[in-house]
């Protein structure tokens, strides 16, 4: 997903209290796509359903302390 886009699910998120973010960015996934990285207390499953319907990737790191939410290609 581009940089607006990215920027657009964050707030969809937040909206739809799916994360309360302590920790949020946007950064770069490869040189033309963007991710969201959360560092926060989130509902994992909640999230799941809601990145699949938008065709969108979660990952965890190794110590699930970071959500990350793309657009897989």
């Amino acid at each position: 997903m581009d940089r607006l886009q990215a920027m657009a699910m964050l707030k969809e998120l937040v909206a739809n209290n799916l994360v309360d973010p302590s920790y949020v960015s946007i950064g770069k996934r490869s040189p033309t796509n963007f991710q969201i990285q959360i560092k926060c207390d989130y509902n994992k499953k909640e999230i799941d359903v809601y990145a699949k319907k938008h065709g969108l990737t979660i990952e965890e790191d190794r110590e699930k302390s970071y959500l990350f939410i793309f657009r897989y290609f």
